[in-house]
């Protein structure tokens, strides 16, 4: 072997193995029984509402092109938080939520209807947040076309 095949080796260059394929994605997260009858009616409304910001997000995020690690939050919210924060809930028996009155002092219902609550906030500020990227485009955007063709420059009108 010649030196400076040796030496292209050592740098790297030279006979190499194969590059191996792309990890693949991770295989979507099996859907959650959100119409579960163990979950409270109130919940299930709180939690299609909450679906349905995050769903709004997604769109929002995908038309703004927000950084992946926005996206990964309103996707984690969807798939780890939210049904871990529910089966939790279902976890508890029924016979033994009452434990829960006695160490809180507000019944298991209500403490993850508070929960839903705090997420469905966070849902809508990101909301917000995204709305504002909106708005401030739409001003600047009608603020360029009233100058650009104002007839304010115009002599003749």
């Amino acid at each position: 072997m010649s030196m400076l095949r040796r030496l292209g080796r050592l740098l790297g260059g030279g006979a190499t193995e194969p590059a191996s394929p792309p990890p693949q994605p991770a295989p979507p997260p099996p859907s959650f029984d959100y119409g579960d009858e163990r979950i409270p009616q109130k919940a299930k409304e709180k939690i299609a509402a909450i679906l349905a910001s995050i769903e709004s997000v997604e769109k929002a995020m995908e038309r703004e092109q927000v950084p992946s690690f926005s996206q990964v939050d309103a996707r984690q919210m969807r798939e780890t938080h939210l049904p871990k924060l529910v089966q939790s809930y279902i976890d508890v028996p029924a016979a033994h939520r009452s434990e829960i009155f006695r160490k809180t002092g507000k019944s298991a219902s209500f403490l993850l209807c508070a929960s839903l609550d705090r997420m469905q906030e966070r849902v809508d500020e990101i909301l917000r947040n995204l709305a504002m990227h909106d708005i401030d485009a739409f001003t600047n955007n009608t603020r360029f076309i009233n100058e650009r063709y104002s007839d304010q420059d115009n002599p003749f009108g």
